[in-house]
């Protein structure tokens, strides 16, 4: 799945002027083989912050699909695919895909694309790496946003139980055993309308606020994935927690929650901000887990505002 916005193709690993005019689509190669493809938007001389989008877990882009051109009028965005994550193709064997890694990924492009610091916006699963970025790479950090996104053990609080958390080592063994299988299923599977339709019946989307389109981007992307990876990365997900960087924040940070979130609840999400000193707090009463997705004007004023009148004097008084 690719943002819908022009772009470049790159191979190497330096680029001759990332931050010229664009958008570009780069290739960033890491020293492990893997390679990540990063999408940059956004006037090159923009004020810092710059804006870093972490997406969640098998997603590309799918829920910011309205809302990076609006932010990329006034400021510089980075979005990452992450390994085996829409452009990004899988990584050599054996896999890299903990959650530091994909921090150190993030890093890298800031690096690499001569940025930063960034505000590091986390969606779902995001949020972990965003925190993971904050720990190993403080300096490249200049404030923190949660998009619905924990601080880490992304299937304990799922749907308000365990059962998936239980279910997921089978998953995995199944996956192991029957790959041909297993990915002609998927791949029928998740982007059929009947997949479609249940989404939009079951209650974890707001029906009457999300685009069909963007729903089938993202089952689309889901389905283009490598099933043993997916859950390679959910197993990963699972097991780590970031939640002991909490207390440990100096950036601004702001944390948005849906109310009607199944997949992290509302509980969560509260707990998450409590731990945050000086934490800015907003609640969707009719978002769901995909509130960016869902609230996409919203949403980019949300992260504008808090750059605008929180992060970017934050920076002015450090200097």
């Amino acid at each position: 799945m690719t943002p819908r916005m022009t772009s470049a193709g790159g191979t190497s690993n330096r680029s001759p002027d990332p931050l010229a005019a664009g958008p570009l689509a780069l290739r960033l190669r890491r020293d492990d083989g893997a390679s990540i493809r990063l999408f940059v938007s956004g006037p090159k001389d923009a004020p810092p912050p710059a804006i870093l989008i972490l997406d969640g877990l098998g997603c590309a882009g799918w829920a910011f699909e309205r809302i990076v051109p609006l932010l990329s009028e006034q400021r510089r965005v980075v979005l990452m695919h992450y390994r085996g994550h829409g452009q990004s193709p899988d990584p050599p064997r054996p896999w890299r895909l903990s959650i530091p890694t994909l921090a150190d990924d993030a890093a890298a492009a800031c690096e690499h694309l001569g940025i930063g610091p960034v505000v590091a916006v986390g969606f779902s699963m995001g949020f972990p790496v965003a925190l993971e970025l904050y720990r190993r790479h403080r300096e490249r950090v200049a404030g923190l946003l949660s998009l619905a996104g924990p601080s880490g053990r992304v299937l304990d609080s799922f749907q308000g139980t365990q059962n998936f958390r239980r279910l997921l080592p089978l998953a995995l063994a199944a996956t192991k055993i029957a790959r041909d299988v297993t990915t002609r299923t998927w791949r029928k599977w998740l982007p059929s309308p009947l997949s479609r339709e249940l989404s939009l019946r079951s209650g974890q989307v707001n029906a009457e606020r999300i685009e069909v389109a963007d729903l089938e981007l993202y089952m689309r992307g889901i389905a283009a994935m490598n099933p043993e990876l997916f859950l390679a990365v959910v197993d990963e997900a699972q097991r780590h927690s970031a939640a002991d960087v909490l207390p440990t924040i100096t950036v601004p940070t702001l944390v948005v929650a849906g109310a009607r979130d199944n997949f992290v609840p509302l509980a969560t999400m509260r707990a998450l901000v409590a731990q945050i000193p000086r934490a800015q707090w907003k609640v969707y009463p009719a978002a769901t887990h995909a509130l960016p997705a869902e609230f996409p004007l919203e949403i980019a004023d949300e992260i504008a505002g808090f750059i605008d009148h929180t992060v970017a004097p934050s920076m002015s008084s450090r200097t």
